[in-house]
């Protein structure tokens, strides 16, 4: 059969080993009920097995009941949980009751760990606004507690990130306008929660962005800029860089207010993780070249080329952090092709 087959194959073509290709193994059928359910694991490993007999007798109704109580006890039903944690939450008496600097109570602590646990499923996020989960954040932004209230920014940040129907909800119920208010008194870590819920609930949202812009959000997110520290300015810078880049309303705010004066006294004082955002935001402003961000950078008073020369000379810059290395040699080259302008002084700085 080998000879004939040789004799078959046309001389001088070019041929290739044979593969010895084995037939795919059949999949055990997927299991409909509890025996089903062990037939199948058992099936899917047996080639794992010990050599010796693997068949599945019938399940005696003491064995069953074992097997159907251990599977119970591994099944976490996230209905009930949802509505236990939103009980919890929208407890006004209880929520009030936790005082300035106090801990948690257990229960507002496990509420809080539980939805964070299972809220960045999107389904079940859109559940949450269903079941009524919405309301816990008027009560819990009202607390006095600063962790109360940070941890329900939290929650809010999660639900919304990437998902357009809590976004839309969001905004329906007003709550960015209330994060609008609240990032102009919180500080600290709950600056920094409450900025972040602000970003979630608008980013790659419209609608929530044109809102923002229209309640003069642009003028807070400038301040808590000029002011912030940590975590919280990294966020605003973060932010702040999203509407210029996506959002020409939102620049232009950004520019009449004088922004660049902000960043550059921000990266005069030293880097931090929130550099490679206020150098982005410059590059964002200057890549049209517009006239006004021009003088501004060339502004003398400002002296923004020396600010940028000296961040360079950083080593931490210069060996760890290309893109902030990058970010000021490019902005750089950009002001030396840049004629110097007569400065006009921006409404900002009347």
């Amino acid at each position: 059969m080998e000879n004939n087959q040789q004799s078959n194959q046309i001389s001088g073509a070019i041929t290739y080993p044979q593969r010895n290709e084995q037939q795919a193994p059949v999949q055990p059928r997927q299991p409909r009920n509890l025996q089903g359910l062990l037939r199948f694991a058992m099936e899917a490993t047996k080639a794992e097995d010990a050599p010796g007999n693997s068949e599945l007798g019938p399940m005696d109704e003491e064995r069953r009941k074992f097997l159907e109580e251990a599977l119970k006890s591994l099944t976490v039903d996230i209905a009930e949980l949802l509505h236990k944690a939103i009980k919890v939450l929208t407890d006004s008496e209880k929520i009030k009751s936790i005082q300035f600097g106090s801990e948690l109570p257990e229960d507002v602590e496990a509420s809080f760990n539980s939805l964070m646990e299972f809220i960045d499923d999107i389904d079940i996020s859109n559940d949450f606004y269903k079941v009524g989960g919405f309301a816990m954040f008027p009560i819990c932004f009202s607390s006095e507690n600063d962790q109360v209230r940070s941890r329900a920014s939290r929650v809010l940040a999660e639900l919304c990130q990437n998902n357009p129907f809590c976004q839309a909800r969001a905004l329906e119920c007003g709550l960015v306008n209330v994060l609008l208010h609240m990032v102009g008194t919180e500080r600290g870590e709950t600056l920094a929660s409450c900025i972040s819920a602000l970003s979630c609930a608008c980013r790659e949202f419209k609608p929530s962005c044109e809102e923002v812009i229209a309640q003069e959000g642009c003028e807070t997110l400038a301040n808590i800029l000029s002011t912030a520290q940590g975590p919280a300015r990294t966020k605003v810078a973060f932010f702040v860089t999203y509407l210029c880049q996506q959002h020409p309303p939102a620049r232009e705010k950004f520019i009449k207010l004088n922004i660049v004066k902000i960043l550059a006294e921000q990266i005069k004082s030293g880097r931090d993780s929130s550099s490679e955002h206020l150098l982005s935001i410059i590059h964002s402003l200057l890549e049209s070249l517009d006239q006004t961000v021009v003088q501004q950078c060339l502004d003398p008073s400002l002296n923004l080329k020396n600010i940028l020369e000296n961040h360079l000379k950083d080593p931490e810059v210069q060996d760890a952090y290309i893109e902030e290395k990058n970010y000021c040699e490019v902005i750089l080259k950009i002001l030396e092709k840049c004629p110097q302008v007569e400065v006009v002084n921006s409404e900002a700085d009347r």
